[in-house]
């Protein structure tokens, strides 16, 4: 299965016209409302796009592609602490990749979240890595369901031992906090497009992921899309493969 994402940067000014322009747009009610709920009291949201894409989206997408053919530090990924190129990720049905929103960040980072909506709990990270475990299950029919779980690796890596189907083994790794409970999960057929963002104003888990700093100093808006391009799966002629996928995912 083929996914392509991109991070799009807006600056703050187009906030507005995101929810008139993008979310008006959109269907949140892929995901059920209880994690809805549950998203927007952590300062996120999520949709898929119904109709045409948005073309203040369009717009955006052009004029960052122009602005890394000549600003240096566009071209670079260093323009802002969220890098807007777009990427394809070939995905093994359940298997996580890592979809990165902000690599290492230099000073330490501290994270709200909450989990009923009326007690906040906070975290600061030191050398933090602010990303999404993402895992596609396919379908017989050519749809996938996409699940995006919002996690935060941090500190220096360290030994862990890892037990699997195959035994136990040793691995170096940093520390991860993840809000499992926070996991969007949405079902595309080829060509549809998942939108997540923070809900306005930005607050909690939703600033973390989805505000971004300059290197003007200033701040930007992020939207992530990510579209499933291709899936090849057949429940037809291959349902036990079908199956090993959603066993996969679950884990």
């Amino acid at each position: 299965m083929v996914i392509k994402t991109v991070l799009v940067r807006f600056p703050a000014e187009s906030i507005a016209d995101l929810e008139e322009q993008v979310w008006r747009l959109s269907n949140e009610a892929v995901t059920d409302i209880v994690l809805r709920q549950r998203l927007d009291q952590n300062g996120l949201r999520a949709g898929v796009i119904m109709g045409d894409f948005p073309s203040m989206i369009r717009q955006q997408l052009d004029q960052t592609a122009e602005k890394q053919k000549t600003d240096a530090l566009e071209h670079a990924g260093l323009a802002a602490d969220v890098d807007n190129r777009s990427l394809s990720m070939q995905c093994r049905a359940g298997r996580r990749k890592d979809l990165l929103v902000k690599p290492e960040l230099p000073d330490p980072l501290t994270v709200l979240s909450t989990l009923d909506g009326q007690h906040v709990s906070g975290n600061t990270f030191d050398r933090a890595t602010v990303l999404f475990d993402l895992r596609v299950l396919p379908h017989g029919d050519g749809s996938a369901t996409i699940n995006l779980t919002p996690e935060v690796q941090h500190g220096e890596q360290r030994q862990t031992f890892v037990h699997s189907d195959f035994g136990t083994r040793a691995e170096m790794r940093r520390g991860v906090q993840r809000w499992s409970e926070l996991k969007i999960s949405a079902k595309l057929t080829p060509g549809q497009v998942l939108i997540v963002s923070s809900s306005s104003p930005a607050k909690a888990l939703g600033s973390t992921f989805f505000v971004t700093k300059t290197a003007e100093h200033t701040e930007e808006r992020v939207l992530l899309l990510v579209r499933l391009a291709e899936s090849q799966l057949d429940d037809l002629f291959a349902p036990e493969v079908v199956q090993q996928a959603q066993a996969m995912a679950e884990r």
